[in-house]
């Protein structure tokens, strides 16, 4: 959650979002909700002087950060979860390539082959003929 609430509203513009080195391009949905939020973000706030993407009615009047908890609670997802949901939806994306992992992610050749491993099992699970149908 940390990245997540790190995140400051110049680090979105043409279309991506820009961390550091990095560069992402935001698709075509993304960024829809994000312009509708930054939408929601200036009517609700117009003299907010925080300089976070993500601001709620406590931070709106400083320049911290949101909490942990209330990212937790916006998203009704822990960050864990979505890190892990992201990975092995890039896996299977592209077919267990491994390199992607560590490159996309950080992850080392033990994790990455552990996510690997998950996938493969999820497409095994996934292609079986349905049984309740005989």
């Amino acid at each position: 959650m940390k990245d997540l609430r790190a995140i400051l509203i110049t680090d979105v513009h043409d279309g991506r979002l820009h961390l550091g080195e990095r560069v992402i391009l935001l698709a075509g949905p993304a960024r829809e909700r994000l312009s509708a939020y930054l939408d929601h973000r200036a009517r609700r706030w117009p003299r907010t002087a925080d300089p976070h993407l993500f601001i709620n009615v406590q931070t709106a009047y400083t320049t911290a950060p949101t909490s942990n908890v209330w990212a937790t609670k916006i998203l009704g997802i822990s960050a864990q979860a979505i890190r892990e949901d992201r990975i092995l939806d890039e896996i299977l994306a592209f077919q267990g390539d491994i390199r992607r992992l560590w490159d996309l992610f950080g992850l080392s050749s033990w994790g990455a082959r552990r996510y690997a491993e998950a996938a493969a099992q999820s497409r095994v699970h996934n292609s079986r003929p349905d049984d309740s149908l005989r």
